[in-house]
């Protein structure tokens, strides 16, 4: 029979199965609280306005101001070579001597020519005059006296190719003396004593580079030439000068400033650029043709900038940038931005930003979103953050 002692009995035994598998369930539950999140020290930049003259920096390559390939004009052997390879020469320079003989046998030959036209014209001459006196006195015909004139016209226009062919002669003898076309630095003589050349050949003797100013050519997109063409046109003058700048390929800045001298009137189809070309002065000749720099445009004016050091941005998978802020609560808040131009070690901030943000600049693999932060100091100075 079951009675009372039985039940409590039993009900005892049942709450000291279930007593352990209670207590085991709250050790679980008090395990899968998560703790509390620790706040982390972080140093952070005040945004601040800063002015800024901004450039565009484009990849160059140095080109002559002027640079002439010399050739002969006429054939021949060389007989000497009258410049040092590498020096200075001056236009009209002789450069090469080529043998002179046979252009001053034809020299010779049609002066003579020339002066046996001068003579048969001076001899008709004085028939054509005697002639014209007797046909005054009714002594002759008119006909005789044409046909003695005419005879006068015609050894005229024989003293004028004998003339003609002379000075041809003496021009071909001139180009036996090859000469400088300009002014510059001459490379190496291709060719020496000896040789023979012919009149328009393909291969040149030597090359005359005027470098005491060079050509630096850029590419640049035609979206940024457009823009880069708005700036300039906010200012009064009419054509601004544009300063431009390089820097040679080990990192070196130029001590020059050239001025940009004109844009392409066409856009390349295949690469979508245009070409940009400025004038360099290049007194000590540091600047050779062919050498690739890089270029900097000077923007007109000043203007103010909000900028970020580039550590302080983090980048998505896809690659948007943004920072993260201490907000007034003490609290990081994550904050997306667009980024314009580069500036030393930083960023131009185009949007996302505001004068007095204080953009969180280390420990950023730490930061989460929304997250309690310690300020360990600040600074609104970027510059010595660089300088860092």
């Amino acid at each position: 029979m079951f009675t009372p002692t039985h039940f409590e009995k039993y009900a005892k035994n049942i709450i000291f199965l279930l007593l352990p598998i209670l207590l085991l369930g709250c050790d679980a539950t008090e395990k899968v609280a998560p703790p509390m999140a620790q706040a982390v020290h972080v140093d952070t930049l005040t945004m601040s306005a800063t002015t800024l003259r901004l450039t565009n920096e484009l990849p160059g390559r140095i080109s002559a101001f002027k640079e002439a390939e010399v050739r002969p004009q006429v054939s021949g052997i060389v007989q000497s070579r009258e410049f040092k390879e590498g020096s200075i020469v001056e236009r009209g320079q002789v450069l090469y001597k080529i043998d002179p003989t046979t252009y001053q046998a034809a020299v010779n030959s049609n002066k003579a020519e020339l002066d046996k036209a001068l003579a048969n014209e001076e001899s008709t001459k004085k028939i054509a005059d005697r002639y014209a006196e007797l046909l005054k006195q009714k002594l002759t015909s008119q006909q005789l006296y044409d046909e003695s004139f005419s005879t006068y016209l015609q050894a005229q226009a024989e003293v004028a190719i004998r003339q003609a062919e002379l000075e041809n002669a003496q021009i071909q003898l001139s180009y036996t003396d090859i000469k400088a076309p300009i002014s510059g630095r001459i490379g190496i003589s291709q060719i020496n004593e000896g040789t023979l050349l012919t009149s328009g050949q393909a291969s040149y003797l030597t090359t005359i580079i005027q470098s005491d100013q060079v050509y630096v050519d850029m590419q640049q997109s035609s979206v940024s030439l457009y823009k880069l063409r708005q700036e300039f046109k906010k200012q009064i003058k009419e054509k601004p000068t544009v300063p431009v700048t390089v820097t040679l390929e080990d990192g070196t800045q130029y001590n020059e400033v050239g001025y940009l001298e004109f844009a392409d009137s066409h856009v390349d189809s295949s690469t979508g650029s245009v070409t940009l070309r400025a004038l360099m002065p290049n007194p000590e000749n540091v600047l050779l043709p062919g050498t690739f720099v890089r270029a900097h445009i000077a923007l007109p004016t000043e203007k103010v900038y909000l900028v970020v050091p580039q550590s302080a941005v983090v980048r998505s998978q896809s690659g948007e940038p943004s920072v993260f802020i201490v907000d007034e609560a003490g609290l990081s808040r994550k904050q997306m931005v667009i980024l314009g131009r580069e500036v030393n070690s930083g960023w131009v901030v185009e949007k996302g930003l505001a004068v007095g943000d204080k953009v969180i600049i280390n420990n950023l693999l730490k930061v989460k979103n929304n997250q309690n932060v310690i300020v360990d100091s600040n600074t609104t100075d970027i510059a010595q953050l660089n300088k860092g």
